[in-house]
């Protein structure tokens, strides 16, 4: 919310590197918490909320997140700050733009009442204090028997800051009471979380832009939130998306097995979505790997010129290392790294000493059924320019809609076309592709009633997932030990 100001004022903000690179073509949208309650600065009882609840949220910089979500490092109950934080606070290469859908309601508050003794310092009359918890909203908080007159207070960086300045208040401590927003599953239960699943489908309305990426860190472990994600591969039942999701990384899939069974389990082998596992650490943080995987497809697709006919796989990613959710480090070999890629797992490999995100494959992958999986539907970039050629094309010729077209204007389509997938191919982001209109599938009524089908054609450029160099010895080598003249 804008403040009045009148004077000089220094803010600081966390460091993000240079400025985020614009991205082309790949835009992410997350769901999940954020603190809101901090836009609220002057703790209003009546603050209005719902502009910020369930409505996607552009974010472009770091200074978007701070006005328009708040930020908070506490991102085990605000979700979607490890995005902005992954997004635009780490790493030599910041990249947005990203869409944020808040479900968190600071109105909504845990039944059971918290307390929380705080120090103070200073003089009578002039005492200061700081209550550390992300979940409390200044408009909720009591401070012992004082009264709204009798003290301040202000979000100050990840705390709550209490000046009192009742004159003959003189005590070290007092207790600050609250009701904690809720942001458990009890409150954003499934049903909430697909209203917020919902409102992707007025993102371009609001923000103007078309997201393609559907990611829920912290929620796309559950079951049922998870599949309300995949069935939701269509925005506003038009624009085509695929989701990112994580296995959980807990005690019940603490090993590479572990992992494997539950996805089978849990029926996340939709090839609409690509799944991840473990969790990943850096600088002692701890990320989805969900997350990453978003910021290195946008990374990769821009690079790409905004095209995903480049797996993201064998990118290098900004972690130290993979992990469960308790920290638990986990250490794994390219072969069970692969283990994991021959069920369609994604997860994390050590090439030429760095860390890299490794696996070219979706959900639906199985190495021992491949022959029945379709040839389009083998790589994550198959997948994926097949969305953005359907998403392209829907983008590009709305315009035709509701205007006359005769043979001259068909004739012109089929040219536009297939000289933007000419382009393609000769840019080797596709290896064929061409456009035709078939009698046969555009009847005399059809055309009557302005139904028209263009048919496209094309092949994928496939990415190498292996190399195999064979090493044979030979004898040619000896005979040059033979040469020369006898004696």
């Amino acid at each position: 919310m804008a403040i009045y100001k009148h004077g000089v004022y220094g803010e600081q903000i966390p460091f993000t590197g240079n400025t985020a690179t614009n991205a082309m073509g790949t835009i992410p949208a997350y769901i999940g918490t954020a603190p809101i309650h901090k836009l609220n600065v002057n703790g209003s009882a009546d603050f209005d909320y719902t502009p910020y609840i369930n409505k996607p949220i552009l974010i472009q910089k770091y200074k978007d997140a701070e006005t328009k979500l708040g930020y908070s490092s506490d991102w085990a109950n605000m979700t979607l700050c490890e995005a902005i934080s992954a997004h635009l606070l780490v790493g030599d290469s910041p990249i947005a733009p990203i869409i944020c859908i808040n479900m968190a309601d600071p109105k909504k508050l845990a039944v059971s009442e918290t307390e929380k003794q705080i120090t103070l310092s200073g003089k009578t009359g002039d005492k200061t204090g700081y209550l550390d918890d992300s979940l409390a909203a200044i408009e909720n908080i009591t401070l012992g028997e004082l009264t709204s007159g009798d003290y301040t207070m202000s979000y100050e960086d990840e705390k709550i800051k209490i000046h009192i300045t009742k004159e003959d208040f003189s005590d070290g401590t007092i207790t600050a009471t609250y009701n904690q927003i809720d942001v458990t599953q009890t409150t954003l239960n499934a049903a909430a979380f697909q209203k917020a699943l919902d409102a992707l489908d007025i993102c371009e309305i609001i923000t103007g832009k078309i997201p393609n990426i559907i990611a829920a860190p912290s929620w796309s472990h559950i079951p049922d939130y998870h599949a309300a994600m995949v069935a939701k591969n269509k925005i506003a039942q038009k624009w085509h998306a695929i989701t990112v999701s994580d296995i959980p990384s807990d005690r019940s899939t603490n090993t590479k097995e572990l992992a494997i069974q539950w996805a089978k389990t849990n029926n996340y082998t939709n090839k609409f979505d690509k799944i991840l596992w473990p969790m990943a650490v850096y600088n002692g943080q701890r990320y989805h790997l969900s997350t990453l995987a978003c910021v290195d497809m946008q990374t990769t697709d821009t690079n790409a010129g905004g095209i995903p006919y480049i797996s993201p796989s064998n990118k290098a990613i900004n972690i130290d290392g993979t992990i469960l959710a308790d920290g638990t480090a986990i250490y794994m070999p390219e072969y069970e790294a692969n283990e994991l890629n021959a069920v369609g797992i994604t997860t994390v490999n050590v090439v030429n000493g760095e860390l890299r995100l490794w696996g070219s494959h979706m959900a639906n992958y199985n190495f021992e059924n491949k022959e029945n999986i379709k040839p389009e539907d083998l790589q994550d970039s198959s997948i994926r320019t097949g969305l953005y050629l359907l998403n392209y094309l829907q983008k590009n010729y709305i315009d035709n809609i509701d205007t006359p077209i005769t043979k001259r204007d068909i004739d012109a389509i089929i040219a536009s076309v297939q000289q933007w997938l000419n382009g393609l191919v000769n840019a080797g982001q596709l290896l064929y592709g061409t456009i035709s209109f078939e009698n046969s599938d555009n009847t005399l009524d059809d055309i009557a009633s302005g139904d028209f089908v263009f048919n496209v054609q094309n092949t994928t450029t496939p990415n190498a997932k292996s190399l195999t160099f064979r090493s044979q010895y030979t004898t040619e080598g000896l005979s040059g030990l033979m040469e020369g003249e006898s004696t």
